[in-house]
């Protein structure tokens, strides 16, 4: 089966300043996949992306993926685009005021629908997960900001 693809990029601040880059692959999984049927459908009521979870879990990405690894740490996407041939791109940010995410050692990132409509920012989180990446561990302090952005391709 064919599915979406996706480009996952990561920009690390410390202190204000660029300490790293990540860019990488990402693995679109079965639980997306309703999702996506019910938008073709007309039916986008919790459909749609509209969270991004930073998660602790190192395990690698499977097409059977429901969640994150606790701790997590769950927040609105900034922003997205469609450049018009079949790709659209999120953007999203952890910043220093994101204090819920502070100690928490990310090694996963996941794109998510919010059918429940649960409050964000938060460590509750909100389904279905439409995609997963893992990265290199990042320990998540005050001062420490990330900003990145999510690329998938149909």
């Amino acid at each position: 089966m064919k599915r979406p693809s996706g480009i996952v990029t990561v920009s690390i601040f410390e202190g204000g300043w660029l300490v790293g880059n990540i860019r990488g692959r990402n693995l679109f999984v079965n639980a997306g996949l309703p999702a996506l049927a019910a938008l073709l459908g007309g039916d986008t009521t919790g459909e749609f992306c509209s969270a991004v979870g930073f998660g602790s879990g190192t395990a690698t990405p499977t097409v059977n993926d429901t969640s994150l690894t606790a701790p997590a740490y769950y927040k609105p996407v900034d922003s997205h685009s469609e450049d018009g041939n079949g790709s659209v791109t999120f953007n999203w940010s952890l910043t220093t005021a994101d204090t819920g995410a502070q100690g928490i050692t990310i090694a996963e990132l996941a794109l998510y629908g919010n059918q429940g409509a649960i409050g964000l920012p938060g460590a509750n989180a909100p389904a279905p997960i439409l995609a997963r990446k893992t990265i290199s561990p990042i320990a998540f302090t005050a001062g420490m900001s990330l900003s990145g952005t999510w690329t998938l391709t149909f």
